[in-house]
């Protein structure tokens, strides 16, 4: 699995140039845990979402976070936050805590018998 990738600022207006980083984070993380913990054919169990965020107040600021679940646990996590000075940094997490017992009771379920 690649590391995961340093925080990233760009001024406001050029978020364009980190997508193709956020894709290869998301898809590099599906990838491994498909391929290192021998995840089974069957229903896609993965997904991604993406949200803003209300601070004190419950209308939305200019920041965001965009999250990548495997059967419902987040597993990668990327947050787009503007700072005061109008640019946007990016900060990304990954977490494979419990993944082990997730995928085994993914082949359980679609086991092909």
């Amino acid at each position: 699995m690649k590391p995961i990738p340093e925080s990233v600022t760009v001024i406001t207006g050029d978020q364009h140039l980190v997508q193709q980083t956020i894709d290869d984070f998301f898809v590099d993380t599906t990838n491994y845990i498909k391929n290192h913990y021998g995840l089974k054919p069957g229903p896609n169990c993965f997904r991604i979402d993406s949200g803003e965020i209300a601070y004190s107040s419950l209308t939305p600021g200019d920041d965001r976070v965009t999250y990548l679940t495997f059967l419902q646990r987040v597993v990668a996590t990327v947050m787009e936050v503007r700072t005061d000075s109008n640019y946007v940094q990016y900060t990304f997490f990954r977490s494979l805590e419990g993944i082990e017992e997730l995928v085994e009771i993914h082949n359980h379920i679609y086991e092909v018998k």
